[in-house]
């Protein structure tokens, strides 16, 4: 929850857009976010996480242009 919560801020979306962005269900994606004892909570899929990080560094390569 953590994880997506940065990635989150970092990206400056709402979570559905994270969601579209990363080509993930917003549905799916709002049960990754859930609490690990809550009972819709599902584990992210190695998948998911790696559109997330694919996403995390396509902003912090745009962000660096935008700096130089």
């Amino acid at each position: 929850m953590e994880y997506l919560q940065a990635a989150k801020a970092t990206l400056g979306m709402q979570w559905d857009e994270v969601a579209q962005a990363a080509g993930i269900e917003p549905r799916a994606f709002k049960n990754y976010r859930l609490p690990e004892g809550s009972k819709g909570h599902r584990n992210m899929p190695r998948l998911a996480r790696d559109a997330i990080e694919s996403l995390l560094k396509s902003h912090a390569r745009k962000n660096r242009r935008k700096a130089a």
